[in-house]
């Protein structure tokens, strides 16, 4: 905004200001009221009238004729005058304020008296004539805070910020209006309010309403673009006055809110509906009168900026059209200036004007030039000059230029040319060299769309064509014919330099494919499915469908090698559409691939994997190894493809987990086996060929192996089962050299994972007790005691390893006193009983403690059916309790 703006904006505030101390010195009685309006709006309207006639006469000095648009004349009068309104406006306000004031009775007072007034009808009367400058003040900051609130860039926050003000102007005025005192005429020493008579309040009211013409007159003609700060001010001061005049209460029907209401309405509709054309409308009437006083640039301006407004007003397109249509070169150089503001696209539209028909000489001159001007001024538009400039060639005749420019149009490595204004040229460019002169034809024609590139430029420029006139009957008939002569070495060469097209009918590539692909003929079949490889490039919604349609017409044709590669395309686009977005039948497709894949990789891992096992039956070690090394990357491939079908949202879960497992105890890697066998079982624990891999694959898994993936495998190890198979194994009566030997491994596994689990080391320390290392088994059993209880599983096994070193100190050891600890730290257990009881009678019994062992013996004898009843009973006769 200019310095200009900012002043319209204050003198706007000033205005309402001096109107408010005009409207203040309101007299009680209705005829003196209207005495003081006639005065003051003389003086408003003829400064108005003088601001008028000075905006008529410079515009008559600039060449206006009011007489050839009477209508408009007006309107034009009002907008291009700014200057003159306001000066004029203001000073008749200031004229009719300032001659009531007691310094000007000397000349106003014969002035009244000309139109019949007295010096008292205008006098102003104190305290209010002392108000002019607060009111003055008041009213220049009300519009520095219009200015301000002008500035705000979010147009939808401005709204709603003008209906909360103009609602507060009429609430605060509502509620302060009687507040206003002055003294008492008939007793100095007490105030009252100004407006305390209804009367008072009427006249104020109507003061108020009298100033709104003129306020959004000033609104009207400014410079600065009206917006809803204007609006707001207007509604704010029309609800004040509405209020005043007592509207809520002298239309019948209607409340104490409709001073409120009535403004808001007006703001809303106003703004909303009133106001963006009307900016519109204004912008591009300047941009008229500009236009038509010659300054073009300024012309320019204005119109688009109402075509930012309205990107559609018709009256401004209008306007732009007809300025640029009627530029010529000799108006640039009278306006060097104008050179810089326009829109070169419609300079080539005037060119375009001058050479659609045979022009004349002249005619070809003027839009030479103006090419040549676009090409110095806008190079970006480049290629709709050298198409102008061919079109112009054509009709001077001059083939061989013609087609020498009109080549280089066609070639896309022709430097300069800016992508996007080329596109839209060359479907007309090739046009004239398909179906153009005969001149030209001859000199490019067909053979053109054989050179590289060409073809899919021409298949891209025709398919822009139909988008934006699909009933094309010439582009409809080069679609045919380009894409029938489309070779897949093309499309694969235009991807390579600019990636996939855009312009490029993928359908009817497909449907290409379709009808050729099961032809007999090995040529015609092998043309349907470059179609169909190309279908399936563009179309990754239906690329499953479209490389199975491939995969199946290999595989009937004996080439497995090419069914198998594009399978792996389906693979592919999976990935890069995303497996979920797949409609159903295309998924289903998706992860049948996955599975075939994976089949595919298994059966040639395997064939080395046999190998393996042969070179490993006859202890050939490194040629088992070579074997398994050729054998992973296979197995691998199809641990892949299994993963991506279970995570893809394959259904056969089960199985899935089962194949990984099975392939990795393949590749000897019993450590993923044994995780992904866990897996399964998630799914089916009773499943009996999961549990038979299971035990196997634990038993396969080292130590050493175990303890490197420790980080990565602890949360999904089954310490539970290695706990509980051993225990099984410990606790059979048949147990052999092999089964300890394989619950001694489940126990070390164990513990790689769970170091410190009681339940591990109770495992661990059994298994050494039977293998007869029972000093190691002591103390990893003494271990335990020493250390947490726990909870849980944690906290049985710490019971039962005190329970099995209190059995080891007294039936191996001899040491009863130590024995008699740890079996009464079991008595706490909750399964303990009558034996345990015993125990710790026999312990007292060999420490020599017959009171201790004949109190526990006794309590043994409660449990008449426990099998140690009768030695209990047998021991205290012993004692000599019996």
């Amino acid at each position: 905004m200019t310095p200009w703006h900012r002043n319209e904006y204050i003198l706007k505030g000033l205005f309402f200001g001096l109107w408010a101390f005009f409207a203040l010195q309101v007299p009680p009685s209705r005829d003196d009221a209207w005495k003081d309006i006639f005065w003051v709006l003389g003086w408003v309207c003829t400064g108005l009238a003088v601001g008028l006639i000075l905006g008529v006469g410079r515009l008559v000095r600039r060449g206006v004729k009011p007489w050839e648009n009477l209508k408009a004349f007006p309107l034009l009068v009002l907008l291009e005058s700014p200057q003159f309104i306001y000066g004029g406006v203001m000073i008749g306000l200031m004229c009719g304020i300032m001659s009531g004031r007691e310094l000007a009775q000397p000349w106003a007072q014969p002035l009244a008296e000309l139109v019949g007034l007295t010096w008292d009808d205008i006098k102003h009367t104190p305290p209010v004539s002392e108000w002019l400058s607060f009111c003055a003040f008041g009213g220049a900051v009300l519009g520095f805070g219009l200015y301000r609130m002008r500035q705000m860039e979010d147009g939808r926050w401005r709204f709603l910020t003008g209906i909360g003000v103009a609602a507060a102007f009429v609430y605060l005025a509502s509620e302060y209006i009687l507040e206003i005192k002055v003294p008492d005429p008939t007793d100095a020493t007490k105030s009252v309010s100004l407006f305390e008579s209804a009367a008072s309040r009427v006249n104020l009211g109507i003061y108020l309403l009298l100033g709104l013409p003129f306020f959004y007159l000033l609104t009207f003609c400014g410079e600065a673009e009206e917006s809803e700060v204007e609006i707001m001010t207007f509604c704010g001061v029309l609800g004040i006055a509405l209020h005043l005049i007592g509207l809520g209460t002298a239309l019948p029907g209607s409340g104490a809110a409709t001073p409120f209401l009535v403004p808001i309405v007006i703001y809303f509709v106003y703004a909303t509906r009133v106001l963006p054309g009307l900016r519109v409308f204004k912008h591009a009437l300047r941009g008229f009168s500009y236009m038509n006083l010659g300054q073009l640039t300024l012309a320019i301006r204005f119109f688009r900026r109402a075509l930012e407004l309205n990107p559609n007003s018709e009256l401004a397109n209008e306007g732009m059209h007809q300025l640029h249509n009627s530029i010529t070169l000799a108006t640039l150089e009278r306006h060097p200036d104008l050179v810089e503001e326009l829109d070169f696209k419609m300079c080539l539209d005037r060119a375009t004007g001058l050479l659609m028909v045979p022009p004349t000489a002249a005619a070809s001159e003027e839009a030479a030039r103006f090419l040549d001007l676009v090409e110095q001024k806008k190079p970006v538009y480049l290629a709709r000059v050298d198409y102008l400039r061919v079109i112009a060639l054509i009709h001077a005749k001059q083939y061989d230029h013609a087609s020498e420019a009109l080549a280089r149009l066609l070639s896309p490595e022709t430097p300069g040319y800016h992508p996007t204004v080329r596109s839209q040229i060359l479907f007309d460019s090739w046009f004239l060299a398909l179906d153009g002169p005969k001149g030209v034809v001859e000199r490019i024609g067909w053979p053109e769309l054989n050179k590289p590139g060409r073809r899919m430029e021409a298949i891209g420029a025709v398919e822009r064509k139909l988008a934006a006139d699909a009933g094309n009957e010439k582009a409809k008939e080069y679609r045919n014919v380009l894409y029938t002569g489309l070779q897949e070495k093309e499309f694969v060469a235009a991807v390579a330099v600019a990636g996939a097209p855009k312009d490029f009918n993928y359908d009817y590539v497909e449907q290409l494919g379709h009808q050729l692909a099961d032809d007999n003929d090995p040529e015609r079949r092998e043309r349907g499915l470059g179609y169909l490889r190309i279908a399936g490039r563009g179309l990754l919604g239906r690329a499953p469908a479209i490389f199975k349609k491939l995969a199946d017409v290999s595989e009937k044709y004996g080439d497995p090698h090419s069914a198998r590669g594009y399978t792996e395309q389906i693979k592919l686009a999976g990935r890069a559409f995303g497996p979920r977005n797949f409609a159903k039948d295309q998924r289903e497709i998706y992860l049948n691939a996955l599975r075939k894949l994976a089949a595919l990789a298994e059966a040639e891992g395997d064939v080395f994997k046999a190998e393996a096992d042969a070179a490993d039956a006859s202890g050939d070690a490194a040629g088992r190894e070579k074997k398994d090394a050729e054998a992973r990357p296979y197995y691998e491939s199809a641990i892949a493809d299994l993963q991506l079908y279970r995570d893809d949202g394959g259904g056969a879960v089960l199985e899935a987990y089962r194949k990984i497992a099975e392939m990795h105890g393949k590749m000897r890697d019993a450590l993923n086996a044994v995780i992904n066998t866990a897996a399964a079982l998630e799914y089916s624990s009773s499943d009996a060929d999961l549990i038979q891999k299971r035990d196997t694959y634990y038993y396969s898994v080292t130590v050493e192996r175990l303890t490197r993936a420790k980080e990565n495998v602890g949360k999904w190890f089954d310490v539970g089962y290695c706990v509980r198979k051993a225990m099984a194994v410990l606790n059979r009566a048949d147990t052999d050299a092999d089964l300890l030997e394989w619950a001694t491994h489940l126990a070390r596994l164990a513990k790689v994972i769970e170091p410190t689990s009681n339940r591990v080391r109770l495992v661990e320390a059994r298994c050494l007790l039977r293998r007869g290392e029972r000093d190691a088994g002591l103390q990893l059993l003494e271990d335990v005691r020493e250390g947490q209880k726990g909870s849980g599983d944690e906290e049985e096994a710490w019971y039962n390893a005190t329970r099995l070193l209190g059995q080891l100190y007294l039936e191996e050891l001899n040491r009863p006193e130590l024995a008699v600890r740890a079996y009464l730290d079991y008595k706490d257990y909750h399964k303990s009983g009558a034996d345990t009881l015993f125990n710790i009678a026999r312990c007292y019994e060999a420490m020599n403690d017959p009171a201790n062992a004949i109190k526990y013996y006794n309590a043994v004898t409660v449990y008449e059916e426990h099998p140690k009843y009768w030695d209990a009973k047998e021991a205290l006769r012993r004692l000599g309790k019996g």
